[in-house]
């Protein structure tokens, strides 16, 4: 299935995007040292997959040697700090460091402290912290790290990052890296409806209520666990923690079989998407994902204004994206581009 030429202006947009989200990624990950790349993401939510895509093609591109990866449930400093040596350590973006999803911070706390001498980068994120027990626990999350920078995904993230954290760490502002990826394949003939909602089933959902004769999903919560490429990682890292010697040999088998769990991911993702003509979301990443496939997409706010933050800064001018505030204006939106994107076939 060949990927969509999209709109000339949403390529530029695409282009123009990645080429300031490789700009700020140089200037922080030196392309003469090895890095530990890390956590990837063990779950089902095609997201974090497509970040980890990007930033993996990203570091191939200027030939950066991942030394370290693994899971969260499989993370062992001694061995991360033997691997990278005096490199960089690379956090995947997201919601990274606030207490919605608590162990994103505490990898990022366990490494801090840790690798006290190593340059720490955690990439795109939300930083909306909700309260002042979160910026709390946010200001000490690299106590006494003087080589520790944060990227921002939007400028609310930026501005309640930059408040909390202590003047010692970078804080700045680069579009969400899912936007590197490439065009992605969309397969029209596959439409079994005008109008498909992936809504979140977790706390960060607003909680509006969901119509009945619209087809509901989510992203799965976890990967197949009996998957070859799962296998083969859960293998690599057993093989990692009893025998370090093969360390080098199993940090390259696990990388490769990390990254091919999330193309199947990714995979799938696209062929949840080609189930309707038009998507309304009140997650972050299917939006990125509808625009790459040229399919037209209403996003709905989140409960901690996450989604309204990233369409303000990176995906307003997206030809196919369009926002609503509730339920009713969105469904009311995608009936009207369901019929436009039937009159244009």
């Amino acid at each position: 299935m060949a990927s969509p030429i999209l709109n000339p202006s949403d390529q530029a947009l695409f282009d123009r995007q990645s080429t300031e989200i490789c700009a700020v990624l140089d200037k922080y990950i030196p392309a003469n040292k090895p890095i530990a790349f890390i956590p990837f993401p063990f779950d089902g939510n095609v997201g974090n997959h497509m970040m980890w895509i990007a930033v993996n093609a990203y570091l191939e591109s200027r030939s950066i040697r991942v030394a370290y990866t693994a899971q969260p449930w499989t993370l062992n400093v001694d061995h991360l700090k033997r691997a990278v040596g005096d490199g960089t350590i690379v956090f995947l973006g997201g919601v990274s460091v606030s207490r919605l999803w608590p162990w994103h911070a505490e990898v990022k706390r366990k490494v801090a402290a840790a690798c006290p001498d190593n340059r720490l980068v955690s990439l795109p994120s939300t930083m909306i912290l909700i309260d002042d027990e979160d910026r709390a626990e946010a200001s000490s999350l690299w106590e006494g790290h003087s080589d520790a920078h944060m990227l921002a995904r939007d400028e609310l993230s930026a501005q309640s990052g930059g408040d909390a954290f202590p003047d010692t760490v970078t804080v700045e502002t680069v579009h969400d890296t899912a936007f590197m990826l490439p065009p992605q394949p969309r397969n029209k003939q596959a439409a079994e409806m005008d109008i498909i909602w992936l809504a979140r089933n977790d706390h960060e959902g607003a909680g509006f209520a969901r119509p009945e004769d619209i087809m509901i999903f989510d992203w799965p919560s976890t990967l197949e666990p009996y998957s070859a490429d799962v296998l083969i990682s859960r293998i690599c890292s057993k093989i990692r923690d009893v025998a370090p010697v093969f360390n080098p040999l199993t940090n390259r088998a696990l990388n490769r079989a990390y990254m091919s769990v999330s193309r199947t991911m990714l995979r799938r993702g696209n062929q949840a998407l080609d189930r309707g003509r038009v998507l309304v979301t009140d997650r972050l990443h299917p939006h990125v994902l509808a625009a790459l496939r040229g399919q037209y997409c209403v996003m709905l706010p989140d409960l901690y204004g996450k989604n309204r933050a990233v369409w303000d800064y990176s995906s307003e001018a997206y030809s196919t994206i369009y926002w609503a505030d509730n339920p009713e204006d969105a469904l009311d939106l995608a009936r009207d581009l369901a019929a436009r994107d039937a009159a244009e076939d």
